[in-house]
């Protein structure tokens, strides 16, 4: 029961981690974003047209980035290198998926197994689950907070086997999704990542009041 309640432990935050993150590199988030940050003044295509080829590279939609200023623009406007970086962005947002999806239903089926063999484990699994996670948001806010140039840095480097993702300052990608767009959804999916934690506890904690009147 211990493993169990460990394993539940980690791959539940798991998922709701890349669950928040992928929410927030969809088509209507990046579009919200549109005129909000400085490089946008400069963009020369069509916004919204680049942001539903990107995200629709992303999701299989498209299986390329060959595309122009607009739908009738049959020129290629991203560097080869923008397009080289973004299969890796892709591999890596696919595995990380596919992983969060495989945790999400080995937490489940694990927490259903415990409840039915022991409620009291099942209890405390879920009451104690936000420790671990709350220092995880806690280390990467102050992280960010302190130095979001060296923590960006960082995860690329973490992440990325190459140098692809230095960009120019005029590549396409970093006109849609300048540094601080990153800094800003960082913090709203520890947030929201941090809120989940809070309703899985307060659903604990009104089922263990139900299950004991």
């Amino acid at each position: 029961m211990k493993l169990m309640r460990i394993t539940i432990s980690i791959l539940l935050p798991f998922f709701l981690l890349i669950f928040f993150a992928s929410v927030l590199t969809t088509k209507p988030y990046l579009l919200l974003s549109k005129g909000l940050y400085e490089s946008h003044d400069d963009v020369y295509f069509d916004h919204s047209y680049a942001i539903d080829r990107i995200v629709g590279y992303l999701n299989y939609r498209y299986d390329n980035l060959e595309f122009g200023v607009n739908e009738d623009d049959d020129n290629i406007i991203m560097r080869d290198v923008e397009i080289s970086h973004m299969v890796d962005v892709k591999n890596l947002y696919t595995v990380l998926r596919v992983s969060a999806l495989i945790s999400l239903i080995i937490a489940v089926s694990l927490s259903w197994i415990m409840y039915k063999k022991d409620y009291n484990m099942f209890y405390k699994t879920y009451k104690n689950i936000y420790f671990g996670p709350i220092f995880l948001v806690m280390f990467l806010g102050v992280t960010f907070l302190i130095d979001f140039d060296r923590a960006f840095t960082v995860f690329h480097k973490m992440f990325f086997t190459n140098d692809d993702w230095l960009l120019y300052s005029t590549d396409v990608l970093i006109l849609l999704l300048p540094q601080n767009f990153w800094m800003i959804s960082g913090f709203i999916i520890l947030g929201l990542f941090s809120i989940s934690l809070g309703i899985i506890y307060y659903l604990n904690e009104q089922i263990n009041r139900k299950k004991n009147s």
